[in-house]
């Protein structure tokens, strides 16, 4: 018997296939979260884009109506490609200095893009550029819902958000009108 176990120690020909097997797992992990985590940092900087983007092209504008906006929602959704862009949510909204509240107040609202609970503190967002009376700014908030095909190790969805400030380029804010 001591024989034996002590041919057993000697004999190293399956120790590749043991640490293999141990190791496995663990770099298996390590790989497919550094893909998730790529792909999440992707997503996330896909959605600041487009939030951008479409804050770049409200504040571009004199006036803007739903169809406008509707315009600006495919752009934003081109700005994410080449991720799918059926889970963009963007809310646009113009906030101005109101001088009976002496604060940043909201002017108007736009969801054509779909609703986006954030842009209800647009005036909070907007506060650090809308100081005195005359100015505005258009506030951006976008969501986008990220599904990965493995939930492991990090798992499979996941809720992401922009958010930008644009002032208007031509000085005086952006109406909003059919």
């Amino acid at each position: 018997m001591i024989q034996l176990i002590g041919r057993f120690r000697r004999d190293r020909r399956g120790i590749g296939a043991v640490e293999f097997a141990l190791i496995l797992p663990i770099m298996l992990t390590a790989v497919l979260g550094s893909v998730q985590c790529f792909l999440l940092a992707r997503a996330k900087m896909l959605t600041v884009a487009a939030a951008r983007n479409l804050a770049d092209l409200v504040s571009q504008q004199d006036s803007v109506n739903a169809t406008t906006i509707s315009d600006f929602c495919t752009a934003g959704q081109l700005s994410i490609q080449p991720l799918p862009s059926t889970t963009l949510k963007v809310a646009v909204a113009s906030v101005s200095y109101s001088s009976t509240t002496s604060a940043p107040a909201i002017v108007w609202t736009d969801v054509t893009c779909g609703s986006v609970a954030t842009i209800t503190s647009a005036a909070k967002l907007a506060a650090a550029v809308v100081l005195t009376t005359g100015d505005s700014a258009i506030v951006v908030c976008a969501t986008y819902t990220l599904s990965l095909p493995v939930s492991f190790p990090l798992g499979s969805s996941f809720a992401l958000t922009g958010t930008a400030i644009a002032r208007p380029r031509n000085g005086s804010a952006v109406t909003y009108g059919s």
